[in-house]
């Protein structure tokens, strides 16, 4: 089983979800957000939005509205989006994995399902991916990668997976997968260099996922 992150793993967004978030925190509570104080890399949705709660000391607890709001903008945003492109080797990779019978593919990601949806359809990328885990399901990433694997496990029962892999792009990436049960790979084309990863011990480091076979010869060795 192989879980992939989306955001700088599989493709960017050009700012898109920032914006969007900045945008719904302006509508729903009259803050003029530019989320620069709040880290993004690898954190759930649920979590960014809770620390920028914090940061504008707002007691009450995120409601629909804001989510509602947040997907509403998000739609347009990743439509009209110049700067969004999908990284190199990532539709490659996941092809080539999707046709062997040996891999199952999923997704393991902090976007809440809607707004992965909503990047993964604009990358034409939807089809690759029956199942996964996502910020919507938990905001902590350990929980959220291990409500994958269960879908994961269902989906093929009563056949049984051998091995599960993250592949990802920030260190939360390696340490949430790693604490899930699964073997990292982690890949520099994020806001991390292959440097910092390497620091965190994946079980595999790469500059991209261009080209695709030092990852293909890692996952089947």
């Amino acid at each position: 089983m192989v879980l992939f992150d989306i955001d700088g793993t599989l493709l960017r967004s050009g700012g898109a979800a920032t914006r969007s978030l900045n945008l719904a925190f302006q509508v729903i509570y009259g803050i003029e957000s530019d989320s620069t104080s709040v880290q993004f890399d690898g954190k759930t949705d649920p979590l960014i939005i809770r620390e920028l709660m914090q940061e504008y000391e707002l007691a009450e607890p995120p409601n629909e509205k804001l989510l509602d709001t947040y997907l509403s903008i998000l739609t347009q945003e990743i439509r009209e989006s110049r700067d969004f492109e999908i990284l190199s080797g990532a539709r490659e990779l996941l092809s080539c994995l999707s046709i062997d019978p040996e891999f199952l593919v999923g997704l393991g990601t902090g976007n809440i399902e809607e707004g992965a949806r909503l990047k993964l359809e604009r990358a034409e990328l939807n089809s690759f991916f029956a199942f996964g885990g996502y910020g919507s399901d938990s905001g902590d990433r350990t929980e959220l990668i291990r409500i994958a694997i269960g879908r994961g496990r269902d989906l093929i029962t009563p056949h049984l997976v051998d091995e599960i892999f993250v592949i990802g792009d920030t260190p939360r990436d390696i340490r949430h997968g790693r604490a899930a049960g699964a073997r990292t790979v982690a890949v520099a084309t994020g806001n991390f260099s292959l440097e910092e990863l390497e620091a965190y011990n994946p079980d595999l480091a790469v500059v991209s996922l261009e080209p695709k076979e030092p990852i293909l010869d890692f996952l089947l060795s």
